[in-house]
């Protein structure tokens, strides 16, 4: 049996190596450019699958298809023949990974370049844009190759073919190989007018990811090679903000820096900011947030850090007295509707009219305390301020006023020493309240 093993493979290889002279003619027509007459040969040998028991069957089909996809007369077929030639290059690698006939057979691959190269640019142009990515992956592809080949293309890369390699990747929403190929120019330090929004994507993606070390690393490059431009003078804090295109993004941005950063004053504070605009500055019709509760108790924990990382700021504590001011108005019109029907109903009023009423009222008194505990603090530091300006003046005016309201609604039902005090401190904050006006 080992006998007869042998002796059929050597007949296969003979077989084979004798039907490999079939290529010489096609060779030869190639060589001096009479495509009709390769394409003849081809034609007639290809129909025998032996035609194929090399290597060299694969590429000699690739280089056909490939010349047929820029034939504008075969312009009808030109994508068939272009990913059919493509196959037949791939299978040639496969078959033999040392590629020796190449350098015989090298307008294959700069022709399959080629028309991909053009066919993208002719999707690109009538927006076709996932399908002109397709291709470009293919031309950088062919192109590292012809590169490495020293194959009619100079290296180190083709600069135009991963430039819109990148610029695709990105508009179609496939940011890892945008980063692939935007890397690859970046770290060349490839510039020119059309690149500067190379160097921004990837500073854009790694601000995004909250990668310092890459963020610094392209924002600098970008800075050193556009010097005018404004755009890398951006910190990071800056893109989470501006770069988010929705609330839900900012924040979760917001989040990932002060996760990454918890000391850090500036984005505690956006963080906490951003929440207070949404739950408390909404425009007219929209509508209350479905995970408010869980929202203000971010903002509270942004704006507490912040003013534990920087005391001397009045921003974190105005927004907490502002956010629970708004909570106490609501709170009021709720008393206040309660009061109106205890006092309409008089002596019919019923014990659960007079639950109501004080229900409510003991909810907003908890709110305004809220608010008048971080206003407190914030008068405190406004009236130590040397020669304030006419925001400090306005800012302590207002505060003032709310405490000196505060202070009024808790004295109507306190007695004693505390009534005294409450008297006491109204007194105070009308007194300023006046002398601001």
């Amino acid at each position: 049996m080992k006998k007869k093993i042998t002796l059929f493979a050597s007949i296969l290889l003979a077989g084979s190596a004798v039907y490999a002279q079939k290529y010489d003619p096609i060779k030869g027509a190639l060589l001096t450019n009479n495509i009709t007459e390769a394409r003849k040969l081809y034609d007639k040998e290809s129909a025998n699958e032996k035609f194929f028991s090399k290597p060299e069957g694969y590429i000699i089909k690739s280089y056909i298809l490939a010349f047929d996809a820029l034939d504008s007369a075969k312009a009808g077929d030109a994508e068939k023949n272009r990913e059919a030639g493509l196959e037949a290059f791939n299978k040639y690698k496969e078959l033999d990974p040392t590629m020796k006939d190449l350098d015989t057979y090298k307008n294959a691959p700069y022709q399959l370049y080629a028309s991909y190269f053009n066919s993208g640019v002719s999707d690109i142009n009538t927006k076709n844009y996932e399908a002109a990515y397709n291709k470009f992956k293919n031309v950088v592809d062919l192109s590292d190759l012809l590169i490495a080949k020293k194959i009619n293309l100079p290296g180190p890369i083709d600069t135009n073919a991963v430039y819109y390699a990148g610029v695709l990747a990105e508009t179609n929403k496939h940011m890892e190989d945008a980063v692939k190929y935007n890397t690859r120019l970046a770290d060349l330090k490839i510039t020119g007018p059309n690149y500067e929004q190379v160097y921004q994507s990837l500073v854009r993606y790694y601000a995004g990811k909250n990668d310092d070390a890459n963020f610094e690393k392209y924002r600098k490059l970008g800075k050193e090679l556009y010097p005018q431009s404004e755009f890398f003078n951006y910190n990071k804090l800056d893109f989470a903000i501006g770069g988010s295109n929705s609330f839900e993004e900012k924040v979760a941005n917001l989040e990932k820096i002060v996760t990454a950063t918890p000391e850090d004053y500036k984005a505690n504070l956006a963080l906490g900011e951003a929440i207070f605009e949404k739950l408390n500055r909404a425009k007219e019709g929209d509508a209350k947030p479905a995970n408010a509760a869980e929202l203000e108790t971010k903002m509270l924990t942004a704006l507490k850090k912040a003013n534990a990382v920087n005391g001397n700021e009045l921003q974190p504590i105005l927004l907490m007295g502002d956010h629970f001011m708004t909570k106490a108005s609501a709170q009021e019109e709720e008393m206040r509707n309660a009061e109106k029907v205890v006092d309409s109903k008089g002596a019919k009023a019923t014990a659960a009219d007079k639950q109501k009423f004080a229900d409510a009222k003991k909810a907003y008194v908890a709110e305004y305390a809220q608010a008048a505990e971080n206003f407190e603090k914030a008068a405190d530091m406004l009236g130590k301020v040397a020669q304030p300006d006419n925001v400090q003046k306005r800012q302590y005016r207002v505060i003032a006023g709310n405490l000196a309201q505060y202070y009024f609604v808790i004295g109507q039902d306190a007695t004693g020493a505390n009534k005294t005090k409450y008297s006491a401190l109204e007194k105070k904050y009308d007194t300023i309240y006046k002398s601001l006006k």
